[in-house]
């Protein structure tokens, strides 16, 4: 079988991830696989890595500029042509956009719902232009994967398809070795891409008012981080260290050396930075949006409200309880096993391609 992948970004990111783990596996399985993204990024020289076919679509973007959407389109139809594949699967909403405008049915298509356009961060015509796109859409494609039930109930609260159509298949990662806390050397990390929905800035408040010694990692880059610097110089946090974008080794080495995950975000379908820090063992607190509470509970972490004193507050509760801290790890690494395992989400793909 010919599988094509189409995502918008190459960036390093929660759905570059998962696609770059569903090509691994189904060309490990003999399935001829190709990416088309915007180049340049993580998932070009992951995929190119892998051996795995790389189309370069340079006109993917979420820009609303009609010559950008004309010139995506017909690179789509172009790419799709020359691979000719026997599947599509789409992820990310501009790609999923193109793709199923182009095939419309004429190829078997898919679309994975990592999160959606009409969620909450955007103003009410573009909400509403979202809903009314993704509903003609979803006519063209044969099933919308949604990587967790808040996705699900978002897509059936909005009619974007029917309930036959919706699937969830929620995300996966691999059992990672665990992690010793060590509270003698209390380490907080921040992974994400810095701009909305993520809101890094809220830790940082928190953390200029935590007197305990900790050193707290904020992993990523974007549009916040000069924020982010300019907070920590104005507060002089020299325990807060701004380590832009880093590639998935480095991301996990800097987790393995942490003892709590935090993320902070306004609104998320499913994040797989979180799933990987409970696959390593670590206690979560995260924000209480989306689909975060289908993975973070009372057993495995903290969810909050996104405010400084549940920040300090939660962050304080773990700071001065090791023996919660490994309680809420270990329940993370069962919960990874049980219910979010990398294995069990790529076999379940494999039984929407029926392979």
């Amino acid at each position: 079988m010919k599988i094509l992948y189409l995502i918008t970004k190459s960036e390093a990111g929660g759905a570059q991830t998962h696609v770059a783990e569903l090509c691994r596996y189904f060309k490990n399985k003999g399935e001829d696989v190709a990416v088309m993204c915007y180049p340049g990024g993580w998932l070009q020289t992951e995929v190119e890595k892998n051996g795995i076919t790389f189309f370069a679509n340079n006109f993917f973007s979420n820009s609303l500029n009609p010559i950008k959407i004309v010139k995506a389109y017909l690179k789509t139809k172009h790419i799709i042509k020359e691979f000719q594949p026997d599947l599509v699967h789409c992820h990310s909403s501009a790609a999923g956009v193109y793709g199923r405008l182009v095939v419309r049915n004429k190829i078997r298509t898919l679309y994975t719902a990592h999160g959606w356009g009409f969620n909450i961060g955007v103003s009410w015509w573009q909400k509403y232009l979202s809903i009314l796109i993704e509903k003609y859409l979803s006519r063209y494609c044969e099933k919308i994967i949604c990587v967790s039930q808040f996705v699900k109930d978002l897509a059936l609260k909005y009619k974007i398809a029917s309930e036959g159509k919706l699937k969830v298949i929620l995300n996966g990662v691999e059992l990672l070795p665990e992690k010793t806390i060590d509270v003698d050397s209390f380490n907080i990390t921040f992974v994400g891409r810095l701009a909305d929905p993520k809101d890094p800035l809220l830790l940082l408040m928190a953390i200029s008012q935590i007197k305990s010694k900790i050193s707290v990692n904020i992993v990523g880059a974007g549009q916040k981080l000069v924020e982010l610097d300019k907070f920590v110089k104005n507060h002089n946090l020299s325990n807060v260290h701004l380590l832009g974008e880093l590639n998935r080794a480095k991301t996990l080495d800097v987790l393995k050396r942490s003892d709590i995950f935090v993320l902070i975000s306004k609104w998320e379908g499913l994040p797989l930075t979180i799933l990987e820090a409970m696959s390593i063992g670590l206690p979560v607190i995260a924000s209480n949006v989306g689909g975060i509470s289908e993975a973070v509970d009372i057993e495995n972490g903290i969810l909050i409200e996104n405010t400084v004193f549940d920040i300090k507050e939660a962050v304080d509760r773990l700071l001065n309880n090791s023996d919660l801290c490994r309680k809420m790890g270990q329940s993370g690494r069962l919960k990874i096993q049980t219910i979010f395992s990398l294995d069990k989400m790529l076999q379940e793909v494999a039984n929407i391609y029926k392979l």
